[in-house]
């Protein structure tokens, strides 16, 4: 798969099970969990993509895991195709991108900038829009304090280019509209997430030597930027206020 994907329609999600694991793997992963739960920490079910993507794709097979396994999994050197959401956030009339700075307390990229979104579960509730969609609001709902619905997105016709992003590290991929743009006044209402890290804003001009630093960030972050700036920043197709200078 290549690193990032261009999808001509957002795919559904349909489990096809649970992930199956030999003897030692279930051991070393009920071990794993114990060890989270007993510092305060969660499990939360993932998923793990079945199927190749590519950009015709109309549906997503996937098996149901948990974080602890898949943690497992990847510590013993396994890629693990998790499915997840995100996108970024930016103000056009400012020349800004919002993004996060990951806490200190998460396991993947801690202090790294990275975009909003997180991965899709199958215990979510759904909000009508489908898997994909109904994670990226509540991820950006939960990340950025920000409500996409208040974009008045036509998920059908509005959205921006959309990908499947692939993080080479992990093996995990991500749907990503990139990207979503907001009024100076929508911008100043984006606020972070003490678990997951702060809300910081950079300069497209300005700052562009320390966004094209791919050390200062995530390996998903940072390839959704460069993705973004090879098509020149584009945002939602109904945007009508002014673009980047």
């Amino acid at each position: 798969m290549p690193i990032a994907t261009r999808l001509l329609c957002v795919p559904d999600c349909v489990q096809i099970g649970e992930l199956t694991l030999s003897h030692d793997q279930q051991r070393k992963a009920v071990q794993r969990k114990t060890d989270i739960l007993s510092r305060g920490g969660y499990v939360e079910r993932q998923v793990i993509c079945t199927l190749p993507i590519h950009e015709h794709m109309t549906q997503i097979t996937y098996v149901v895991s948990d974080y602890a396994t898949i943690g497992m999994l990847r510590a013993q050197g396994t890629p693990v195709a998790t499915l997840g959401s995100g996108t970024f956030l930016c103000c056009p009339e400012r020349n800004q991108i919002l993004l996060q700075r990951r806490s200190a307390m998460t396991d993947l990229y801690p202090h790294k900038l990275a975009g909003f979104g997180g991965h899709y579960t199958p215990d979510r509730p759904s909000l009508g829009f489908g898997p994909l969609l109904d994670t990226l609001i509540e991820e950006l709902n939960e990340e950025a304090g920000f409500n996409l619905l208040d974009l008045n997105i036509d998920f059908a016709n509005d959205l921006p280019p959309t990908f499947f992003v692939l993080e080479t590290d992990t093996g995990g991929v991500q749907f990503t509209p990139l990207a979503f743009a907001l009024t100076p006044e929508q911008a100043d209402q984006v606020k972070g997430c003490d678990v997951e890290g702060g809300i910081e804003a950079f300069h497209l001009v300005n700052d562009l030597e320390i966004l094209l630093n791919q050390e200062n960030w995530s390996q998903m972050g940072y390839s959704c930027f460069k993705k973004w700036r090879e098509l020149r920043f584009p945002v939602q197709k109904n945007w009508n206020s002014s673009t980047f200078n």
